[in-house]
């Protein structure tokens, strides 16, 4: 598994095992912890191999379809992070899906992908997340020294109601449906999120819900070695998220087209400083090398540009590694190209 900070993120506790417990035991006490669980045990068997994220659906707001994109990546790295040395994950800019109300692989263009990676359709599942923002105005009064009004200020609250549904698409059945919500408040203390993620307490609960979809589906994952740690730590170019169709129209000028990569770098990778993010900014597609153990094929401040030939993202990397055959990278530095082995 590809090794990343975990800045961001809170490990929680594991699912109990027993399908049947845990839908009891959901019933009895209904929301836990601000989560509303909804779980099904499958009417069969299940073997799960690998988990299918497709881009997130935002209803409520004018979202463009780049927003879509990266919080959907943002979920991959959650799954990458927990079990992608054990399942394979197929991401948001690979994967359309056409038909909201299909639970079934009907408009998903998934089922070729997997074909490709030489994995069974029967043993995917399918991760995707509806995000609902619900606004409402409010004002904060003011008092001065003696208790008397002296004005308001007006902000506008914001609701976001997630649901993140778990569904195995060859039986059309829901294994699980998790959702719960989160007021983001205008008078908060800045973080510094807001630099690059307007809505930062909705991404972390969307990440949240994401995990446990994730632990829930290892409960069937199929029984397998799992794969040595590459001792990489890798950030994700913006360029990926620039090539969205509707993204230029956040880069007005040359001016705003940078800030506007430099943020789109600190979303993909929160944890990048200020130089790290700069640099991933002014890249192409690819996948920029910030760490790496002696000896590698590949060293720091490399760039992956094709993952055996195959786009650069981190979720094509760790499906390939899964493989335990060594993966051949196209690597650029100084504007030299050249060909590596990833074991």
């Amino acid at each position: 598994m590809l090794n990343r900070p975990a800045l961001f993120f809170s490990n929680l506790r594991a699912l109990m095992r027993s399908p049947l417990l845990v839908c009891l035991c959901f019933a009895l006490v209904g929301c836990s912890a601000g989560i509303t669980r909804t779980l099904r045990p499958p009417e069969s068997p299940l073997r799960i191999s690998a988990v299918v994220i497709t881009p997130v659906r935002i209803t409520g707001a004018q979202a463009p379809g780049w927003r879509r994109f990266e919080l959907a990546q943002r979920q991959v790295e959650v799954g990458l992070r927990d079990c992608g040395d054990r399942l394979a994950f197929f991401g948001p800019s690979e994967v359309q899906i056409t038909r909201w109300e299909e639970p079934g692989w009907l408009g998903n263009t998934a089922v070729p992908l997997l074909a490709r990676a030489a994995l069974p359709v029967d043993q995917a599942v399918l991760i995707r997340t509806t995000v609902e923002q619900r606004l409402a105005s409010s004002t904060q009064e003011r008092e001065d020294h003696r208790g008397r009004a002296k004005g308001g200020v007006a902000s506008q609250e914001t609701t976001w109601l997630l649901t993140v549904e778990l569904l195995h698409p060859s039986s059309r059945q829901s294994l699980a449906e998790l959702s719960a919500q989160v007021v983001i408040d205008p008078f908060a203390e800045p973080t510094g999120e807001e630099e690059y993620d307007d809505a930062a307490p909705m991404t972390h609960l969307l990440e949240r819900l994401t995990l446990e979809a994730v632990r829930i589906a290892r409960r069937w994952e199929v029984d397998r070695p799992a794969v040595h740690d590459s001792g990489l730590t890798l950030a994700l170019s913006p360029a990926i998220t620039a090539g969205q169709p509707d993204a230029a129209a956040a880069q007005t000028d040359a001016l705003q087209a940078e800030i506007w990569m430099q943020a789109r770098a600190r979303f993909l990778s929160p944890w990048l400083s200020d130089t790290q993010a700069s640099k991933l900014a002014r890249t192409g597609p690819s996948l920029l090398v910030l760490a790496a153990p002696g000896g590698a094929s590949v060293q720091p401040g490399d760039l992956i540009l094709s993952v055996d030939g195959q786009p650069p993202l981190p979720q094509v990397l760790a499906r390939k590694r899964l493989t335990g055959v060594p993966v051949e990278v196209r690597v650029g530095r100084g504007g030299n190209e050249r060909d590596a082995v990833i074991p």
